[in-house]
């Protein structure tokens, strides 16, 4: 879907340049990347402010443009169009999750349970087991609606099937600018979500430190002000679009 369509082609030419110089890594660099998730010392309120010091002391990984090909291979994996980060931190009951969208149009209309990609989304893809073909993948909008699936096995059974899970997840939204009003540009919007590990049903207890899953955050961002309306990316070097790969998916290791 292309919002807004009349006019992003004149906006579109000067995008590249609206939050600075992208930074290229190249293909051959595509290693895995490992990212301690660090234990919280205190207390995180979920509101949408990632001001807490352990979130000022959490890693923070980037979002990466992925180009509108079958095959980014040979590409030079770039940041982000529409900048964007994440950060990770747990304690004995969650995994809390941290992600920030630099976006100049943030757009969401839809109702929790809809299929959420159709307008701005962050989306986080978690697979706990290496030797299981179980992954999880949690869709949030600008509204906070959310469509959460389990997935079996990739391809094992239609989305609709996998969206009868549905985990207790706690979750704010901030959004800087407004909602739905393409005639202002709007900065930003930040996520902020709890996942009990009690979500992860294959996992009979919450990680230990040293333990290691796999991740990616992905996005899909709607624009007005950009090249074409639509620009995906993740903080994973995926081979393709599509952000089901897990085996291209990063490292989560458990730490302190």
């Amino acid at each position: 879907m292309i919002k807004k369509g009349a006019g992003f082609i004149l906006v579109g030419l000067f995008v590249f340049g609206f939050w600075g110089s992208q930074q290229s890594i190249k293909a051959e660099e595509k290693i895995p990347q490992i990212y301690t998730c660090k234990q919280v010392t205190g207390k995180i309120k979920i509101d949408g402010i990632l001001d807490e010091p352990d979130w000022q002391k959490a890693e923070s990984i980037k979002f990466l443009h992925l180009p509108l090909t079958k095959d980014t291979q040979t590409q030079e994996y770039q940041e982000a169009i529409s900048p964007g980060s994440g950060k990770i931190l747990y304690d004995k009951n969650y995994l809390y999750i941290g992600l920030e969208a630099k976006d100049k149009d943030i757009w969401a209309t839809m109702k929790d349970g809809e299929i959420l990609c159709r307008e701005d989304v962050l989306e986080i893809f978690i697979k706990p087991k290496k030797d299981s073909f179980v992954y999880y993948e949690f869709e949030i909008s600008p509204k906070n609606k959310e469509w959460t699936l389990m997935w079996p096995r990739r391809g094992a059974r239609s989305d609709k099937a996998a969206a009868l899970y549905n985990p207790p997840l706690k979750k704010a939204v901030k959004i800087y600018g407004t909602l739905n009003d393409w005639r202002d540009v709007d900065d930003k919007w930040v996520l902020e979500v709890a996942i009990p590990f009690s979500a992860f049903k294959e996992v009979t207890s919450p990680p230990q430190a040293g333990d290691e899953w796999s991740f990616s955050f992905c996005r899909y961002d709607y624009s007005v002000y950009l090249e074409g309306g639509l620009e995906y990316s993740a903080t994973a070097k995926l081979s393709r679009i599509s952000f089901h790969l897990y085996e291209d998916y990063d490292i989560l290791k458990f730490g302190n």
